[in-house]
């Protein structure tokens, strides 16, 4: 089954998910379950990683601005930070 071509758009929900899904497999890790799971994950291979950065929960929340309807927010949008977090992460 081929891939169907979107554009040169952001990243896809779905092609988020399939990357994080190879990257634990290559690096041996069971993919998380629940959001705590994938939070503990996360949190050890930062550490592991030696990330210079504080852990995720000692970050202030600094809120997005809004988007209108249809200019790429919604699932995309979260999927593109979550990539752009991971391969941060996994560096």
């Amino acid at each position: 089954m081929g891939l169907m071509r979107r554009g040169s758009g952001k990243p896809t929900v779905r092609q988020v998910y399939a990357l994080a899904a190879a990257l634990c497999e290559r690096a041996g890790e069971e993919f998380p379950k629940t959001w705590e799971g994938a939070s503990e994950l996360i949190e050890r291979l930062r550490v592991e990683n030696g990330h210079p950065q504080p852990k995720l929960e000692d970050v202030p929340f600094r809120p997005r601005a809004k988007r209108g309807w249809g200019r790429g927010g919604g699932d995309e949008g979260r999927a593109s930070s979550a990539a752009a977090e991971l391969a941060r992460e996994m560096r």
